[in-house]
This record gives structure tokens, C-alpha cells and sequence, in this order.
């Protein structure tokens, strides 16, 4: 590992927070207010960029005037929402807003920390940064009981799968022994043995479509 985990706990904490704040402004926010909040991050990394040392970057003046247009536009917008959805909300804005500016942190953090130390990987970065968030993510998992709601999700997932296997195979040994049957009939009993073929064959795709719906 080319830099310190202490590096990784930070970019993490501001990967987590980003997140957090982005989820959470949906319960006062529409998706569309949400997504044109978040179109305007290219000019909050503008300006965290001119002024994070390791970066000072400088940017045309066009570029700064494409992006004050962005904004405008986007308080139009989000004035005109305010006024007919109801899931407007002074909160959500400012969670969104929290979320913009950490957002704008993290990519201006992560160009810093690849300039620092060239040989650093995307592999070793995305693998850090997830691993350090794991400890910070659980014990409001826990105390909010979604991790065990998870648990049980996946585990009642599991034997739901278990059953549908277990009936396609009983299904299919049946299928089978209707097929081997069928050799040795002839008349109208091969007749009843294709058609309850036909119907085991209707009884696998219903249980397997019923596992989709079910997923």
C-alpha cells in the first residue's frame, strides 16, 4: 500500500458523508430537485480546486461563466418546484448542498492524493477507502436493527430459493419418468402421458417465474 491509512479514513469519511446526505435528501426532495442540485458540482470542483493546496488549479473564464449560467438556471428551477411539488423542503436543500460540497472535497482529495503518490492504483484506492468505511458503516446499521433486516432479507431470500430448487427438480424427475413411460404406451394412454407432460412442463416455467417475482 502506497499511502497511510489516515488518508483512507478521511477519503472515506467524506465518501460516507456524501452518501448519506444525497440518500437522506430524497425524503424532502423529488429525484428531479435532487438531480439538478447535483448537476452543479462541476462548479463547486471549479472552486475547491483553485484553492486545495497540491492542486491551485486555474480554469478560462468561460469555463466560470458556463457554470454561474448552470446555477441560475438551476434557482429557477428549484423556485419554480418550490412552488407546485410538495416534497420541496429548506431541509432537503441543505442536506443536498452538504452532499454537493463533500462530493466536490472527495474528487478534488482523490486527484491530490494520485499527484502526491503517482504510483497509487485505482484498485488500492476504491479497496481502501471501502474497507476503512465497513467499521464506520456498521454500528448505525445496528442500531437502527437495518443490518439484521438485511440479514433476514438474504435469509429468507435463501430458502425461498431452496424451495423453488427443491420443487423444479422433483418437477423435472417427474417430467422424466412421464417421457420414459411414454415408450411403452400407445393409443390413448400416450396421449394422456403427453399431455401431462405438457402440464409438468407449464408447472416448471410457473415455478420458476414465481422465483423471479419473488426476487
Amino acid at each position: 500500500m502506497v499511502n497511510p491509512w489516515k488518508t483512507y479514513v478521511k477519503l472515506s469519511a467524506v465518501l460516507m458523508g456524501s452518501h448519506d446526505l444525497t440518500k437522506g435528501s430524497l425524503a424532502f426532495l423529488n429525484y428531479p430537485v435532487q438531480l439538478m442540485f447535483k448537476s452543479t458540482k462541476v462548479l463547486l470542483v471549479m472552486v475547491m480546486g483553485a484553492f486545495i493546496p497540491g492542486l491551485r488549479r486555474k480554469y478560462p473564464a468561460h469555463e466560470y461563466v458556463s457554470a454561474i449560467l448552470l446555477v441560475l438556471g438551476l434557482i429557477l428551477f428549484t423556485l419554480a418546484d418550490a412552488q407546485t411539488s410538495p416534497s420541496f423542503s429548506v431541509i432537503g436543500v441543505i442536506m443536498v448542498i452538504g452532499a454537493l460540497v463533500m462530493d466536490s472535497f472527495l474528487g478534488n482529495l482523490q486527484e491530490v492524493i494520485f499527484n502526491m503518490n503517482p504510483e497509487t492504483t485505482q484498485m488500492e484506492m476504491l479497496f481502501c477507502s471501502t474497507v476503512v468505511g465497513l467499521p464506520l458503516l456498521i454500528p448505525p446499521m445496528v442500531l437502527t436493527g437495518e443490518v439484521f433486516e438485511a440479514w433476514n432479507s438474504c435469509s429468507e431470500a435463501r430458502l425461498r430459493e431452496a424451495a423453488s430448487l427443491e420443487k423444479h427438480v422433483l418437477l423435472k424427475k417427474l417430467r422424466d419418468t412421464l417421457e420414459s413411460l411414454k415408450g411403452h404406451v400407445a393409443g390413448r394412454n400416450k396421449d394422456d402421458v403427453e399431455e401431462a407432460i405438457a402440464m409438468v412442463n407449464v408447472l416448471c416455467f410457473a415455478v420458476l417465474s414465481l422465483n423471479y417475482d419473488l426476487q
